[in-house]
C-alpha cells in the first residue's frame, strides 16, 4: 500500500493531429514515459472542447494544419474559454510568424515535428512545469525577427481572420471556396479581401500572392519551404 501511495500521478494529455501514423507512433512513444499518459486523441480538432471537459488535461498538443479547423484559431478560441489550460503547438510550420501567433494566442509551447524523441518529452515536461517552450530553430528566428523590427512588417498587424483569408486566396481558393470554409456570406470574404488589399498597400490577387510568397507564409505541411532570394 505505501508503494502505491507513493506512486507518482501521471500527467494527462489530448493530441490532435490529422496524421494517423504520426499520431499513433508519438502516442506510444509519450504513455511509454512513466509520467504521461495521453488520455485522448482527435483526428481534426472538432470534439477538442468535449474532450478537454470529459479529461481535464494536463496538457493539449495541437497541430496547425487541421482537416476542418486552423489550429491556431482552434487553441486561441479554447484559451480564451479556459485560460488555465496549458497548449503546445507540434507542427511542421516554420515560419516564426506562426509561432508568434501561437504564442500571441496563449499557448507555451511551439514545437517542429522534426525534432528527434528526446526534445519532444523535455519540451512536455517543461510546459506542463510552467516554462515556455520553443524550438530552437523558430527562437533563433523570432530573436532575429525582433531584432530587426519584424514587428513592423504590415502582415503581423493582421486578424488571426484576415491572415487566414490571405493564405486562401493565396493558395488559389476563391472567395466562394473561402465562405464555405470559413462559414461567412461571400461579400464578408470579398470585404476582407478588400481591407487585405488596403492594410498591405496592394492592388490585386497577384500582388498578395507575390507578398505571401516574398515572406514565406504558405510554409507549412502542405507547401513547400521557400527560401528567400
Amino acid at each position: 500500500m505505501a508503494a502505491k501511495r507513493g506512486r507518482k500521478k501521471k500527467r494527462r494529455l489530448v493530441f490532435v493531429d490529422d496524421h494517423t501514423l504520426v499520431r499513433d507512433a508519438l502516442v506510444r512513444l509519450i504513455n511509454e514515459e512513466s509520467d504521461l499518459q495521453v488520455v485522448a486523441e482527435s483526428s481534426d480538432g472538432t470534439d477538442l472542447e468535449e474532450l478537454v471537459l470529459k479529461h481535464e488535461p494536463d496538457l493539449i498538443l495541437l497541430d496547425i494544419e487541421l482537416p476542418n479547423h486552423n489550429g491556431l484559431s482552434l487553441g486561441k478560441d479554447l484559451l480564451q474559454k479556459y485560460p488555465r489550460q496549458k497548449l503546445m503547438f507540434l507542427t511542421m510550420h516554420r515560419h516564426e510568424e506562426y509561432a508568434l501567433r501561437g504564442l500571441k494566442a496563449g499557448a507555451t509551447g511551439y514545437l517542429l515535428k522534426t525534432v528527434d524523441a528526446n526534445e519532444l518529452l523535455h519540451a512536455i515536461r517543461d510546459v506542463l512545469d510552467g516554462k515556455t517552450y520553443i524550438t530552437r530553430e523558430i527562437s533563433d528566428k523570432i530573436a532575429f525577427y525582433v531584432a530587426n523590427n519584424g514587428s513592423n512588417q504590415a502582415h503581423t498587424q493582421l486578424s488571426e481572420r484576415e491572415f487566414q483569408v490571405l493564405r486562401g486566396l493565396a493558395n488559389g481558393k476563391s472567395c466562394r471556396e473561402l465562405s464555405d470554409e470559413f462559414e461567412l456570406s461571400v461579400k464578408t470574404i470579398y470585404t476582407y479581401r478588400k481591407r487585405l488589399l488596403d492594410k498591405l498597400n496592394l492592388e490585386n490577387d497577384i500582388d498578395l500572392l507575390r507578398y505571401v510568397l516574398r515572406n514565406n507564409l504558405l510554409a507549412g505541411e502542405n507547401e513547400p519551404v521557400l527560401l528567400e532570394t
